[in-house]
């Protein structure tokens, strides 16, 4: 080959090499207005169409450089189109192409740990901090997942790293705190909780949890406080407050009243006879009901279990006083049975009908004190929660007891 044929070839090359490299410029160039396109028209609200542009974007330049963010862009799209298989594949994509990349490995493991997939996304989480061990972000969504999975002293540790890591940044302190929780070591969460407050006065949803821990310790006061907070300023969460307050809460009877003729308020030897004209007769038996209202809904099935409820005559030390002033009783005075005949209680309702016995003796001059005549019940709300001793019992003098 003549030194003019060589020169020839390498002037054509490196004009080829000029085309091409031009091209590519112009292609990129492209892929970056699509790029914009599509950030424009997610920002609009047009997901669909700015996974278009996206994918356009990737077609015009596959190059690492520019397809690591098209792909990432893509998959937030459609996260926000609800096509989380289809985010996931867009970040795997991504992974691929820039795998020393912490990012992608992050928002991947967000969607495993959403979808409740822990091992998925723990296995995400790791490798973002082996990436990039620096961001605090990275621990914290990996102990996010040894807190979802009961690994909480795991957890813990990572906690106070990231608020070593940020000491102003409030997020550290409100995981730890909500690991202390999960521990039962309220008292310790309630500081972390505080130090929360102090950092970022509106992250309201601390208080929701300020607000449980309190109701945990019984410091019902506090918890009551917290909720008068929220009512101000974020009702949705002030909800979410009340719904653990109620949840949690012990049940109590909140008021009763006879529905069908027991005059609770008349005292020792009080006739059987004036309490219903149909009890005038000897050996008459007459039905009675009494009706009580809880504090928050209860478990229908306990509720209506008649050997949950117990009707006795006061005894001494009860409040109110004992049946018949603690004085010997007359023979005439009559019994009833402890065990209610029938209670009903609808599924979702507060209250409860008692219905009970009363039966006249045979010489028609049954005597009572319907006074100290104690209603008590020992069951549970729908959470399980026992009743408050303080208010689970009623008789006609001593009102709830």
């Amino acid at each position: 080959m003549s030194l003019s044929s060589i020169g020839s070839t390498n002037i054509a090359a490196d004009a080829l090499f000029s085309a091409l490299s031009s091209r590519q410029t112009q292609m990129t160039a492209l892929a970056q207005t699509a790029l914009s396109a599509g950030a424009d028209r997610a920002m609009k609200g047009d997901y669909e169409g700015a996974t278009r542009e996206f994918r356009r974007a990737i077609g015009l330049d596959s190059s690492p450089e520019n397809a690591v963010k098209a792909y990432n862009l893509l998959a937030t799209s459609y996260i926000q189109m609800g096509r989380t298989e289809d985010a996931i594949q867009a970040y795997k994509s991504s992974v691929s192409m820039a795998p020393a990349d912490d990012t992608a490995h992050l928002q991947l493991g967000n969607i495993y740990f959403s979808q409740k997939r822990y091992n998925d996304a723990e296995n995400e989480y790791k490798t973002a901090v082996k990436n990039n061990p620096t961001s605090s972000t990275n621990l914290f969504s990996l102990g996010q997942v040894y807190l979802a999975t009961d690994r909480n002293q795991q957890a813990e540790d990572l906690f106070k790293r990231v608020i070593q890591m940020d000491p102003g940044q409030h997020g550290g302190y409100y995981a730890l705190g909500q690991t202390y929780v999960q521990e039962g070591r309220q008292q310790e969460a309630i500081s972390e909780f505080q130090k929360v407050v102090g950092l970022k006065k509106d992250f309201y949803a601390v208080h929701v949890d300020l607000g449980s821990a309190y109701i945990d310790l019984g410091e019902r006061s506090k918890a009551e406080e917290e909720l008068s907070f929220l009512n101000d300023r974020a009702p949705d969460l002030a909800s979410l407050l009340n719904a653990y307050m109620d949840k949690t809460t012990k049940p109590k009877i909140l008021s009763a009243y006879n529905v069908s003729g027991f005059t609770d308020s008349r005292g020792p030897g009080t006739p059987v006879s004036e309490l219903d004209g149909s009890l005038s007769t000897p050996g008459a038996s007459r039905q009675f009901n009494m009706v009580f209202l809880f504090t928050k809904e209860m478990d229908a099935a306990s509720v209506q279990n008649p050997y949950n409820w117990s009707i006795t005559k006061a005894a001494y030390g009860s409040v109110g006083g004992a049946y018949n002033w603690g004085l010997p009783t007359s023979p005439t005075d009559i019994t009833i049975d402890p065990v209610p005949v029938s209670v009903i209680s609808l599924p979702g309702s507060l209250s409860a009908t008692v219905s009970f016995m009363i039966n006249q003796n045979a010489g028609a001059d049954g005597t009572i004190d319907p006074s100290h005549i104690k209603f008590k019940f020992k069951g549970k709300d729908l959470y399980g929660n026992t009743m408050d001793a303080s208010a689970d019992e009623y008789s006609g003098i001593s009102k709830i007891v």
